[in-house]
This record gives structure tokens, sequence and C-alpha cells, in this order.
């Protein structure tokens, strides 16, 4: 039997924030206007070179900021700031606010209600992107009106594209400090799902509205990437896939080619002809089929 759910839970709001200062009055606005109240707020910045911390200075005594951290150096890595932040999280449940998004005031009290109701480790709302009206961004985690778990095919995809969207109960600080995520600079949100909520359940709220900003800096531009993106971004999936094959052991063989041959096509089909034939891209090309030769 799972334990009851916390009467009034504490929610850990964690902002990590680089070079946002045009997004972030809007975003911490939506933060700090929440319907829901009994949340703490921990802000960090990852030594912006805008005027990011004197816009977050004005929130710095505000009664729900619980922590405000300012990095001397960047950190190179946004996922060693949700580390950070969740390392300092006091909550039951913890949203990882990203800076250049925004979201309905009532979004984090329609997810705890989910939470709650159905009792799930994740919630999630659907996504709009700003700037097309109407246009949203599709979970690949949803796929019809049931509650989804995370199995072991949800590895093919990065299940929530945009963390902003969801509600994730707490993870213990043993945990984290074992976790792995934070090694991958580019993927880090999509490992951080299998180590922690793999095999979970998650429930889709559709009565609130997270909005997304789509960057060109984004992982999702793919076909805007030099060959020397495209090849560091296919190194991380072979270093996550490896990784998840010592945790899984034979049960994955059949999804690991399907994986490997997945992000390969994905780097060959974005580059030109000349880029195919450089050094970088043997290289590639030859990691690829030697790691599809040992399976």
């Amino acid at each position: 039997m799972s334990e009851a759910p916390p009467k009034n839970p504490l929610i850990s709001i964690i902002v990590p924030n680089y070079n946002h200062a045009a997004f972030l009055p809007e975003r911490l606005a939506s933060i700090y206007n929440q319907s829901y109240k009994n949340i703490e707020v921990i802000l960090l910045d990852d030594c912006s070179t805008d005027e990011s911390v004197a816009v977050l200075e004005q929130y710095r005594n505000h009664p729900k900021t619980a922590h405000f951290v300012i990095n001397g150096e960047n950190s190179g890595s946004p996922f060693l700031q949700w580390k950070k932040g969740m390392m300092l999280a006091k909550g039951d449940y913890f949203w990882i606010a990203e800076s250049d998004d925004t979201c309905a005031l009532n979004l984090l009290e329609q997810l705890v209600h989910s939470l709650q109701r159905y009792d799930v480790a994740v919630a999630y709302t659907e996504t709009l992107q700003q700037g097309s009206p109407g246009k949203e961004v599709k979970h690949p985690a949803f796929k019809d009106d049931t509650i989804p778990v995370l199995d072991i095919a949800s590895l093919l995809y990065c299940p929530i594209l945009n963390v902003s969207s969801t509600l994730f109960k707490q993870i213990k600080s043993t945990a984290l400090r074992k976790a792995i995520f934070t090694n991958f600079s580019l993927i880090g949100d999509r490992v951080f799902y299998y180590e922690f909520f793999q095999g979970k359940k998650l429930h889709l709220n559709v009565t609130t509205t997270n909005y997304f900003r789509k960057e060109g800096a984004g992982v999702s531009h793919l076909a805007s990437k030099d060959l020397q993106y495209l090849a560091r971004y296919f190194y991380e999936h072979m270093k996550f896939i490896t990784y998840v094959q010592k945790v899984e052991g034979p049960a994955v063989d059949a999804l690991s080619s399907l994986y490997i041959q997945r992000f390969f096509h994905r780097v060959r089909d974005r580059i030109s002809r000349k880029e195919k034939l450089s050094l970088t891209y043997l290289k590639l090309y030859l990691y690829y089929q030697y790691k599809l030769f040992i399976g």
C-alpha cells in the first residue's frame, strides 16, 4: 500500500537561469503568483553575462525565496544546476521552472491534484509554443487517455520534451549523489527520466498550460547544428545506451540496436555530402558500426 499523500505539500521550485534576463520578469511573475501558495523558490544563476542577476536580485528577499545562488563561473551544463537545486530542495515535490518559459497561474495547483489523486510519480501538462498560438509541443510519453508508465521502450525518445511542464515527487539526496545525468551536457534530461522515473506512472493534466520558448540553441533544432555538435550528440547517446545495457542486461539487446541506428541516422540525415567526407564523420561512422557489432 502506498503512503497517503501529504496534506498541503511543500513544493520546491528550482529556477536555473543563464542569460535569460529578457524573459525573467515574466517567468518570475508566473512563479511567485501561482495560486498554490505552499512553495519555496530556489533561484540559481550560472554566471550570466547579461542583466539576469539584477532581475533576480529583486526577489532575493522575497518571503518565498529559500535560496539565492549565483555561480562565480559557468558550470557548462544546465543539468548541474538541476541537481544543485534538487539537493537544496526541502519540498515534497519539485518543479524545474526553466527561466525562459512561463505558465498558467494554476499550474502547480492542478499538478499537485494530479500527483495526489492518481498516485503517480510525475504529473505534467500540455505545452504550447510561445509565439505560435495553438501550436502544441507533444510529449511522447502521452499516447492515449490511460495513465502511462515509463517502460523500457520509452528509451527511444525523451518522454517529456519540456521539463517546465512537469511536477515530480521528491528524490532522495542519497540517490541524487549517485546520479549520472549530470555527466551529459546535451541529453541530461533523457538520462534523468531514466534514472529516477523508469517504471513509474505519469499523469497528463489538461486543465492547465505551460508555455515553451523554442530557441535555436536547443537540441530540438538539430537541423541547424554543425557536424561537431552532432557528433557530440551521437556520442552522448552511445554513452547513455552503454550505461543502460549495463543496468538492464540482455533484456534491452533488441532495443539497443534500434537506439544506436536511430541516433546515427539523426546525424547522418542532417549533414552535407561534404561533411560526410570528413575525418570526424568517418570516425563517427566506424564507431557506429562497432556499436552495432558488439550489440
